[in-house]
This record gives C-alpha cells, structure tokens and sequence, in this order.
C-alpha cells in the first residue's frame, strides 16, 4: 500500500502561516467501475500536535457516511506521522472507527473508546493497553479526559438514570486504580456530549436541545436551550471549551448555526447562521474553523467573523491542541478521500 504527499505554495493571511500538503491513499478503481471506496472520518491530534489519526474505512462500494454504530468492529484507524509525513493504517479488534468518539489521553499514548459496555484504551500501534468494564455505575456513553493527570469523567447508563462517574489511571501498568461515582441524573433526556469546563465543572448536551454545566458537587451552574438537529456524526454535536483572558465560553452546531454559550454571564449567541455544519476553535489563536454545507472550509474568528476560505470541498476541520495545524478530510469524489493537512506557524 503506498501513500502519496503534494505540496501547495504557502497562503498568508492575519495571524496564520499555513503550508498544505495531504497524504492520499492510491486504491484500485476505474472512473467508470470503481471496484472499492476510500473514505476517512474526523480527524483527532495528539496533544503535541505530532500525529494526527482518523477513522478509515476501504472497501467494496458502500455509503459514503454510513451512521455511527453501522460499522461494526474491527475498525481501522488512519496514523499521520507528521515529521515523516507518512501515512499507515492499524486494525482496533474491538472498537468501531467510523463515525465513533474517541479521544486521547493528555499524554498522547493512549486513544480512548467507548464500544459496548466497556470503555478502551489502545495505543498507536494498534496494541490493546487497558479495557474497563465497570461493575458500577452503568453503561458508558460518553467520555472526557481533563487536561492534565490520569484521569476521566464519564456517564454511564443504568435503568434508574445517568451516573456521572471519574476513573483514575496508572499509564505504567494501564490498569484503574479507582473509580468513583459522583452523582447520578434523571433519564429525561439522551445524553449525547460531555466536556469539561474547568478541574471541578463539565457539561453535558442532551438530546432534547439542553446544555447544562455542573460543578462536581452537583450544583448546576449553568443551562442553555439549544436547537436539536439530526446528523449520523456524533462529532457535530460535541462541546468545544474556549478560555481566555477571563473568558469561557462553549462553542456548538445546532439547528440553527454556530452558537457561543457565554459561561460567565449565562447567555447565548448565534454567531453564524444557518450553514454550519463542522468546527472547532482555537483560544490561543483567537480563531476558529469550520465546515459549510457549501463543503467549504473557513477560518474565522472567535466572533465568528470569516477571515478567509481556506479549503474547498473540504470536511471535519480539526485544529492541533498544540496549534501547529489544522487537519481535515477532503472529498476527491463519492468513492475517494485524501486526509489533509494545513501546517500552522
């Protein structure tokens, strides 16, 4: 299998320095017969921002976006290496990829997933490191790790409720060294996002257009109506966390646009209307990024302002943690997509 990497001139625009190069994977196929399909799906950086993966999925030809949970494992997960610009694709024997959360932990090490009942950590290679299957606290659904630590906050299912739960990790052995269950919530609603909001306050989305922020002691700080949409990405519904200078704020897609939810003062904003469809956000760069139904990719604001289209027929924008490039999946055709990447500097 070999990969293949372009090159495009450097574009200059206000506070950014970006030189594109992407890695396409070459299948076998006709333009009139192809016989497979090669699509890859929400990219996701390491927190040093020296690897970018991405759901991938080849094969005979089938839906371009097939709904999250309609893949079943083993998935497989594209690896960009970003010194070598290389490309490889592992197998995860237990775990979807496509359309499917996941996360790395705050080292980097390990790519965390919920699939069934139980809740796994597998590394770059493919290796299996830890899977945790709670006696307690109920069915994951949705998980989050803090910044820093060994730590993760999820919610689990039970008959009675949600349970808000916290693991602590050992990252030498990838075993749990404790679990706690903080509080539990009534099941009026399905839980669709979790995001923390600082070391003692999260979020969670709720199918029924709720956002509500919680302190860890269960004190409700914070509850915004939004507008409930469908989408078979569960990745346009997660919560981004801006913080700067005093501010904190909550960035999402809803029914009707790109929204700003105002943590300190309580209050929403529409910033763009209508035609968002992706995004995700920088604080250290006052920016941010996001996808149009147009498939067009912008780069814009804090305020949601567009400074200049950067991409087009361009999906899932993701910016480094580290902020060192921004990592998208472009649409060559129905049966054939090339991850991208944009260089920042």
């Amino acid at each position: 299998m070999k990969t293949r990497q372009t090159m495009s001139p450097m574009t200059r625009f206000p506070s950014f320095l970006l030189v594109l190069f992407s890695a396409t994977l070459l299948i076998a196929c006709s333009e009139d017969e192809p016989s497979s399909m090669t699509h890859y799906f929400n990219p996701l950086w390491t927190p040093d921002g020296n690897t970018v993966v991405a759901g991938y999925l080849q094969g005979p030809e089938g839906p371009i976006d097939p709904p999250a949970g309609n893949t079943d494992p083993p998935g497989t997960l594209a690896v960009m290496d970003m010194a070598t610009r290389s490309e490889r694709i592992i197998t995860l024997p237990a775990v979807s990829t496509v359309h499917e959360l996941y996360a790395f932990d705050p080292s980097g090490k390990a790519l965390a997933f919920i699939e069934s009942d139980a809740i796994y950590f597998y590394d770059l290679t493919g290796s299996l490191l830890l899977r945790h299957q709670s006696a307690e606290g109920g069915i994951p659904v949705v998980m989050d790790f803090g910044n820093s630590g060994n730590s993760m906050l999820w919610i689990g299912s039970t008959p009675e409720g949600y349970t808000v739960n916290t693991i602590q990790y050992d990252p030498g052995t990838w075993s749990v060294e404790n679990q706690l269950t903080m509080m539990t919530l009534q099941k009026d609603a399905s839980v669709e996002a979790l995001r923390h909001t600082s070391q003692r306050s999260f979020a969670i989305r709720f199918d029924n257009g709720r956002i509500v922020e919680y302190d860890f002691n269960g004190t409700v700080l914070n509850t915004f109506t939004s507008i409930p949409f469908e989408t078979v990405n569960p990745w346009h519904k997660r919560l981004m966390y801006f913080s700067r200078n005093g501010e904190r704020a909550i960035y999402i897609r809803d029914g009707e646009g790109l929204k700003r939810l105002d943590l300190v003062s309580g209050l929403p904003r529409l910033l763009v209307k209508g035609e968002v469809i992706d995004m995700d956000i920088s604080a250290t760069r006052s920016s941010m990024v996001y996808e149009t139904t147009t498939g067009d990719v912008w780069i814009a604001t804090v305020e949601g302002s567009p400074l200049t289209r950067i991409a087009p027929q361009n999906l899932m924008p993701r910016i480094s943690p580290a902020d060192n490039g921004i990592a998208m999946v472009e649409r060559v055709d129905r049966y054939t997509d090339s991850l991208h990447v944009l260089r920042l500097r």
